[in-house]
């Protein structure tokens, strides 16, 4: 879920299917092989095979017992490098001796959604699962993931409230339909429905970002960053963890703990959009080098991502590379044609390059009249070079320089005294605040332009 971008359902674990009381140990395999292979579950994934083989092998052993130990061998492969081949080949034996068996169905339908297989024929699965045995609540679970993957958000509700009603504990019923109800945008169900899941099993990571997720979306920073933090001390290893607490971090424009985050799920995982939210904390920061480099990149990873196309535009903006902002705009849009930011960032830098050229703007002089009351090419301050890199910024420090000086030309002396002091401090408090969190240093720079109006006035 980031996340996120973004919003990821969490994985569902396969079932371990024992064998129990059907199973006749008056087999022709010896009966400790028998044993093993019951007790699949606490054994190694190799000893679980080579017992359960042995069952299965025999062929004057009962179909039920055959069947059952397919099960339980499909689930031993399915846990091991490559085997989820031979899993399946497994239930599709099982399900060939026993067509009737709800269980071979509905764990033949949950490897096909979680191998990334056919989604439509997971969902038939699972849904001849519930045919078989409508009373079976992980089936119903199940399908709901699978109807999820597939977008049909409605269909997968439906099922989860049909689990969730079946078996009222169900931990991961709860998160999962909390997740879905994120995806549909209802973002206080997501919360509540995670928070009993949270309830029901408090050592779930993936149900405290998923819960830290809609916390962002409601504008909850603090929450969703608390949320992040606690999925993060239970799983340390997921990237993901980190993304989303930077994405929280960046929003409440602490730039600074977001690219900590960025760096820490790149160390994990080196993924084109860590490297994309990273530039744009970069980029906002006004470290535009930085920015352009995790731009560069991503695309190298992903030259289809279109996010990134859109935010390295905004960053040849503020760089004055018209020409370079346009086509990456263009690119974009053709990659993702509904994307109102990049179609509308397109027809501005159009329109800019029909006024003022392709060309890259050169460092804007003090005295061009159209930029900020300081020479560009000799600005130091970080704060300067970002009003250097906004036309909207440079010109607002214009009108700022100029508004003062006629104030001070139309005041007593003392009132200049303290003109000039307040002017001072004004610029003293911009230097060292502009980039720390909630400071907004246009609207900064407004204030003090209609302070200085009303003083003229």
């Amino acid at each position: 879920m980031r996340t996120h971008s973004s919003a990821q359902i969490s994985k569902i674990s396969l079932s371990v299917f024992l064998l129990g009381a059907a199973l006749s140990l008056v087999l022709a395999a010896p009966a400790s092989a028998a044993a093993d292979c019951v007790m699949g579950s606490k054994a190694a994934p190799a000893e679980i095979i080579s017992a359960c083989s042995a069952i299965i092998d025999q062929a004057s052993n009962p179909g039920s017992d055959r069947v059952a130990a397919l099960l339980v061998r499909a689930d031993a492969n399915a846990r091991t490098s490559g085997g989820l081949t031979q899993a399946l080949r497994d239930i599709d034996r099982a399900i060939a001796l026993d067509g009737k068996n709800a269980r071979a169905w509905r764990l033949r339908g949950d490897l096909l959604r979680e191998g990334g297989g056919d989604l439509n024929r997971a969902t038939s699965d699972l849904s001849k699962a519930i045919e078989l045995d409508p009373q079976d609540a992980e089936a119903y679970e199940l399908r709901g993931v699978a109807h999820t993957n597939q977008r049909r958000l409605d269909r997968a509700l439906a099922d989860y409230d049909k689990a969730i009603k079946l078996k009222p504990d169900y931990a991961q019923a709860w998160s999962d339909r909390g997740a879905t109800y994120y995806l549909n945008g209802d973002n206080d169900k997501a919360v509540s429905d995670l928070s009993q899941a949270l309830l029901l099993d408090p050592n779930r990571a993936r149900s405290y970002t998923n819960r830290g997720a809609a916390y962002k979306k409601l504008g909850q920073l603090d929450k969703s960053i608390a949320d992040d933090s606690e999925a993060i001390r239970l799983d340390p290893k997921v990237p993901e963890y980190y993304d989303n607490r930077g994405l929280s971090y960046a929003a409440m424009k602490d730039y600074d703990k977001a690219i900590a985050d960025y760096d820490q799920a790149l160390r994990l995982a080196p993924r084109p959009n860590f490297f994309t939210n990273r530039g744009d904390s970069y980029q906002f920061k006004g470290e535009f080098g930085a920015a352009l480099s995790d731009y560069n990149d991503a695309l190298k990873l992903d030259p289809n991502f279109a996010k990134t196309y859109n935010n390295r535009a905004v960053l040849y903006t503020k760089m004055g590379d018209r020409k370079k902002a346009l086509a990456d705009y263009e690119t974009a849009l053709r990659l993702d044609p509904g994307n109102t930011n990049a179609a509308d960032g397109r027809r501005t830098m159009m329109t800019e390059i029909v006024k003022f050229g392709a060309e890259p703007a050169q460092p804007l002089a003090a005295n061009s009249g159209n930029g900020p009351s300081f020479d560009c090419a000799s600005a130091r301050r970080e704060v300067e070079k970002v009003i250097c890199a906004d036309p909207q910024l440079g010109m607002l420090d214009r009108q700022l320089a100029e508004a003062y000086q006629r104030v001070l030309k139309s005041i007593s002396r003392r009132s200049a005294a303290d003109l000039r002091k307040s002017q001072h401090d004004f610029l003293a408090t911009r230097d060292v605040s502009f980039r720390r969190p909630g400071y907004d240093l246009k609207k900064v720079m407004q204030d003090r332009l209609q302070r200085l109006n009303a003083m003229e006035g």
